[in-house]
C-alpha cells in the first residue's frame, strides 16, 4: 500500500485515496469489525511525508473519530454518507463528546 501511495504521488497525483469500502470493514485499512489495522496506519503515518496528501475513506463514526484524534480536525476523509455530513462536521468542530476534550483541551 505504501509503495502504491508513493507511486501515485511521484506520478503527479494531488491526493491518494485509501480504500475503506462502503461498509468500512475488512479492507486494507480496517479489520472485520471496522477498526483500523494498527500497523498499517502506523506504517502509512511513518512513510508518507505529508499526511495531507491522503484521503482516508471512513464511513463509520468511530473511524472518523479515530482519524480526527490522530491527525487533527482537518484530516482528509472520504466515503462519508450524505446523511452523516453534519455529524462528521460536528466531530471535527469538537461539538460531540467523542472529540470535545481534544478540541478544547488539546487532549485525545
Amino acid at each position: 500500500m505504501i509503495d502504491a501511495v508513493y507511486h501515485d504521488l511521484e506520478n503527479g497525483a494531488f491526493k491518494v485515496i485509501l480504500e475503506g469500502r462502503e461498509s468500512g470493514m475488512d479492507s486494507g485499512l480496517y479489520d472485520e469489525e471496522g477498526f483500523f489495522i494498527g500497523q498499517v496506519v502506523k506504517d502509512l503515518e511513518d512513510a508518507v511525508v505529508d499526511i495531507n496528501n491522503l484521503i482516508w475513506e471512513a464511513p463509520l463514526k468511530h473511524q472518523q473519530t479515530d482519524l480526527i484524534l490522530r491527525f487533527g480536525p482537518n484530516v482528509n476523509m472520504g466515503n462519508i454518507a450524505p446523511n452523516e455530513v453534519f455529524s462528521t462536521e460536528s466531530l471535527r468542530l469538537g461539538l460531540r463528546g467523542d472529540t470535545l476534550t481534544a478540541a478544547y483541551f488539546g487532549e485525545p
